[in-house]
């Protein structure tokens, strides 16, 4: 009994913990972005047509904007850097079919679960004024933007974040 009480509260930790997102550097640092430190956050629509999840920019906005400030960026109206970041969304149809014994004599009975899977993936772009690409990196949280927490969006956006090597001096 002892043991199944042990279970059950790590199965309910376990439920309870968000896992921390793993960001993927796209496009290692440049060597051009040594010394640039001035930056300009660009509109989500320049870098993309169609913005799912619009509800969710003002967060992206200004996290990424905090987030270069504590790593020694600088917002400025002259930049040398700009920032593009947005959410790409991948929506895919999932079937689980399930094949149950027959509950009664009646014949077999086949349950078909249809599910969507929807993951959103957050990009982030460093470049210069020439538009040349100086590191990209993306996170992706497994979840579905749709009903992923703030917090989860926000522990996303930071472990991306830290990827984006320091600003020099």
């Amino acid at each position: 009994m002892r043991l199944f009480a042990i279970l059950l509260l790590c199965l309910a930790v376990a439920t309870c913990s968000n896992p921390v997102p793993h960001a993927q550097v796209a496009h290692p640092a440049d060597a051009r972005l040594v010394g640039l430190r001035d930056f300009q956050l660009m509109p989500p629509e320049n870098a993309v047509d169609a913005l799912p999840y619009r509800s969710r920019y003002p967060l992206i906005n200004a996290q990424v904007r905090q987030g270069l400030i504590e790593r020694g960026y600088r917002e400025s109206a002259a930049p040398q850097l700009r920032v593009y970041y947005w959410l790409a969304l991948q929506d895919a149809p999932l079937e689980f079919k399930v094949d149950v014994p027959p509950p009664d004599p009646l014949g077999p009975y086949l349950a078909i679960h249809r599910l969507r899977d929807e993951t959103g993936t957050l990009r982030l772009r460093l470049t210069d004024a020439q538009e040349q690409t100086l590191w990209e990196g993306t996170v992706s949280t497994g979840l579905s933007p749709a009903h992923a927490s703030a917090t989860l969006l926000q522990d996303a956006i930071g472990a991306l974040v830290q990827q984006i090597p320091a600003a020099s001096p």
